[in-house]
């Protein structure tokens, strides 16, 4: 999906008359969309596509995101934001398209259709298991960061949304960084790494904005690895791609502001590379939610169940038993309503916990390497 371009994107799913986001698409149109979008791009590239290996990995790959219980159908919009997600094109270009296949006719984007577009989204690191890395697979939050972002306006422009997607909101940070990955492949650093002396550094490469002349390669950043007295929340700065003189003057001077900062101050104000988003999976906003999702079910079970019962018509008297029985069976009713939400949400929780839990796993096992 990497070679195929955003503008061919766009053409193929014209071509296949895929207008209608809310659809259904079965799997023989899907296989006839990515026959047209790989065969195109075997004439670019012979030696590097097989259509028909092409085809069946891609919708494979869209069926375990998408339709992860095999019915044999997906949306629309889901095919075309996962095909978009993963295109070649620049990153911003990339906002607008997906913008755009969710905006409506007067080119602006409401709560709705902003939450279909980062549901779609995230679920593509959530198929890898890495959900609770981004916030979790509730994207209320991160609309409502969005739409706060713009003074709660009813609806937003793509300026407004790329301006929101540029400061890398939780929900949505896997695809710069995705961006960054792919850019960093082949880059090469004229500076040399201080623990493991690699140089040029190749990849990623981290400087230091309390030290002077303090780089690091990624593998030993990723690892925890450190030297110089220097400390892991120390603030770093991460380029994918070779430096501008531009850049390094801009780190010399927030270098030279850092050295007059305690070590106290940076373990105080650690610094996060993407727009954190509040999720109702922590603990004071679940049980509130839970709590007023509970009150109204019973204001409503109340006026429909309860008030009938107090006041019966004159020309029918129920017994006391019967009126105590017909309350006992709505809160019995009331009672698994609450009972099934709840069961709901700790299938949530654990979910997340199992994946917090491999990441924590996996942190320890970096820091005794």
């Amino acid at each position: 999906v990497d070679l195929l371009d955003l503008n061919t994107t766009s053409e193929v799913f014209k071509q296949q008359k895929l207008s209608q986001n809310d659809h259904l698409i079965g799997v023989q149109d899907v296989i006839s969309c990515l026959t047209t979008v790989y065969s195109g791009l075997e004439e670019k590239h012979k030696d590097m596509v097989n259509v028909p290996l092409c085809v069946d990995m891609c919708l494979n790959w869209l069926l375990n995101v998408y339709d992860s219980g095999r019915t044999g159908k997906i949306r629309v919009q889901s095919l075309k934001i996962g095909l978009m997600s993963l295109s070649k094109g620049l990153l911003e270009e990339k906002y607008r398209y997906l913008f755009k296949e969710v905006a409506g006719p007067t080119e602006m984007c409401d709560q709705r259709q902003l939450g279909l577009l980062l549901h779609d989204a995230i679920q593509i690191p959530r198929q890898l298991g890495e959900v609770a890395a981004f916030g979790g697979s509730n994207i209320e939050p991160s609309v409502r960061s969005c739409f706060q972002q713009n003074h709660n306006k009813p609806e937003i422009t793509v300026k407004q949304f790329i301006d929101w997607m540029h400061l890398e909101p939780q929900s949505m940070v896997w695809l710069p960084v995705l961006h960054r990955v792919a850019a960093a492949e082949t880059a090469k650093h004229q500076a040399k790494c201080n623990i493991c002396k690699e140089c040029p550094i190749v990849g990623f490469r981290y400087r230091s904005l309390k030290h002077f002349n303090y780089d690091v390669c990624q593998s030993c950043f990723f690892s925890g690895r450190t030297a110089k007295g220097h400390k892991l929340h120390y603030p770093m700065v991460e380029y994918c791609i070779p430096t501008t003189s531009g850049e390094d003057v801009r780190d010399f001077t927030k270098v030279l502001k850092n050295k007059f900062r305690s070590k106290k101050y940076f373990a105080k104000h650690p610094r996060l590379g993407y727009l954190p988003v509040q999720t109702v999976l922590e603990g004071d906003n679940l049980e509130t939610s839970l709590q007023i999702e509970y009150e109204q079910l019973k204001e409503q079970h109340l006026r429909r169940g309860i008030n009938p019962l107090a006041s019966p018509p004159d020309s029918v008297v129920l017994p006391q038993h019967a009126s105590e029985d017909a309350e006992l069976i709505a809160e019995a009713k009331l009672l698994r309503q609450h009972k099934g939400r709840l069961e709901a949400r700790m299938q949530i929780l654990e979910d997340h916990n199992k994946q917090l839990e491999s990441q924590l796993h996996r942190l320890r096992q970096l820091l005794e390497q």
